[in-house]
């Protein structure tokens, strides 16, 4: 009976402590509300969290889209998922590169719901980037800090809007220039992407 009394104890014990070693964070809803992202993080390992897209009433996790025990740090609050309105098209933005490092890179890659789960599709390799215009007799010389793609909405035909941005500090003037792009991702009926419009180049300066 001692014995029993003991193993009650123990299992009342340990559950909320490891329960209280990870932190869950639900964002980003579909619009019909059955699916989200889940990112879990341990306490003790905050620079290595994971997410998932799941389906909100049970929990259940239907795809990694980062996992957790990868050995480069990440930084989920650099996530984002952009939804169809039919729920069923979904794409996820996040920071390639690891937190601390110099130049910082942004990615995306793009989610089909099958019936059952979501299957994950990867856009062209060689996607647009910007064409920063520098004044006459500046930018010789300059040094990226940053940049990448950013998913920005669905389109009611089926395509996606995407924002690719370069950023870019010229020594020649000690400015920081910033070159955003908008284009268009569109998909075949078995999900092949391919890119479809493109946009023009608007560059920003700043000191």
């Amino acid at each position: 009976m001692r014995t029993l009394l003991l193993i009650a104890l123990a299992c009342c014990v340990v559950t909320p402590l490891s329960l209280l070693l990870a932190e869950e964070e639900i964002k980003y809803p579909s619009p019909d509300g059955r699916f989200a992202m889940r990112i879990t993080q341990t306490k003790d390992n905050e620079d290595h969290p994971t997410v998932e897209l799941i389906e909100k009433g049970s929990g259940k996790a239907l795809l990694t889209l980062h996992n957790g025990s990868d050995t480069e740090s990440f930084d989920a609050s650099q996530t984002i998922l952009v939804w169809s309105p039919d729920s069923k098209r979904v794409a996820y933005g996040f920071r390639a590169s690891p937190p601390g490092a110099r130049v910082e890179e942004r990615s995306v890659f793009v989610c089909f719901w099958d019936g059952s789960g979501f299957d994950k599709v990867f856009l062209p390799e060689n996607l647009p980037s910007p064409d920063i215009k520098y004044p006459k007799g500046k930018g010789g010389s300059p040094k990226p800090y940053g940049g990448g793609v950013t998913p920005v909405k669905w389109l009611k035909s089926g395509d996606l809007e995407m924002s690719s941005e370069d950023m870019m500090f010229s020594r020649d003037d000690n400015k920081s220039y910033t070159g955003v792009l908008r284009f268009t991702i569109a998909f075949d009926a078995q999900h092949r992407s391919s890119v479809k419009n493109v946009g023009k180049t608007k560059t920003e300066i700043s000191n």
